[in-house]
């Protein structure tokens, strides 16, 4: 009895697992552009950037399985090369607006007063300038490029991030185990950093996951309008604004690239849905 009292918990977990299929679609979809971004080199045929005269606007077809751009490049490799800024851009800007937003969040709950009142009369004055008008300022301000581009969305969404820590730290600070440790001399720093936020993880890997898609809309958006990465990087917005141009006549230049975009971004929020039912009790029973 003791061998399968110990492994309940894995098989419940697992069968957990198996019942929501939407979070293993999204998993798969999300491994296989991690699998494309760290083998790119070897599922492209064609270099991304390499110019073909002799082949522009091919059709798909056999040799060019997405066909070619206006300068004759590949856009199967260009796209397959493209998970990799997908990625980039991704963790880089949901880790810009982590850190800025658990920091600012955290200690605004923790320690109120008139800290809590100014940084979160701060995020209200964010929230109020559209998303978009705020993105295209600062990298208006900041130039064009990949890194300005990733710099800007990070600065636009450490706000929802700030106020969702600070809701659940106003949860967790009154707990009697923070009391406790408070008792035993523990401080500040030690009370957020090993009982605070540990135990608001759950919560902050959910809305990663959920935010990672947003940053990737965020970015093909601004790279649209040409605020990103900048040609010839095979940034899949940047792609799909190349080729606006040529819908007509060649519509798979840019409609491979949003497909791309469109089948990434539904792995990550069918796998943030599928963590945020996992990781919620008030659903694992219906699990």
């Amino acid at each position: 009895m003791r061998p399968a009292l110990l492994a309940s918990p894995t098989v419940w977990t697992l069968r957990r697992l198996w019942r929501n299929r939407l979070m293993l679609v999204g998993a798969v979809l999300v491994l296989a552009v991690a699998v494309a971004a760290l083998l790119a080199g070897h599922l492209a045929p064609y270099d991304p950037i390499a110019l073909d005269i002799e082949a522009l606007l091919t059709p798909p077809g056999a040799k060019h399985l997405f066909g070619t751009d206006e300068l004759g490049r590949d856009i199967f490799s260009r796209v397959i090369y493209g998970t990799r800024f997908a990625l980039l851009i991704g963790v880089a800007v949901v880790l810009i607006e982590a850190v800025i937003g658990i920091v600012f969040g955290a200690c605004a709950a923790y320690f109120g007063g008139w800290l809590d009142t100014l940084l979160m009369r701060l995020v209200d004055i964010m929230l109020a300038i559209p998303t978009l008008v705020l993105a295209l300022a600062i990298a208006g301000v900041l130039g064009g490029g990949l890194g300005n581009m990733i710099l800007a969305i990070g600065i636009t969404g450490w706000r929802e991030f700030a106020r969702l820590i600070r809701g659940q730290v106003l949860v967790i600070r009154t707990s009697t185990y923070v009391e406790a440790a408070r008792a035993m001399g523990a401080g500040d720093a030690r009370i957020l950093g090993h009982h605070i936020l540990p135990n608001a993880l759950g919560t902050v890997v959910v809305y990663t996951s959920l935010e990672m898609p947003a940053a990737l809309l965020w970015a093909a958006s601004l790279s649209f309008l040409g605020l990103g990465a900048q040609p010839p990087t095979p940034e899949w917005g940047a792609m799909i604004a190349e080729g606006r141009g040529f819908v007509g006549q060649a519509w798979w230049v840019s409609t491979f690239p949003g497909l791309a975009i469109m089948t990434t971004v539904l792995g990550f929020n069918f796998l943030g849905d599928g963590l945020r039912d996992l990781l919620d009790p008030r659903t694992a029973r219906g699990l």
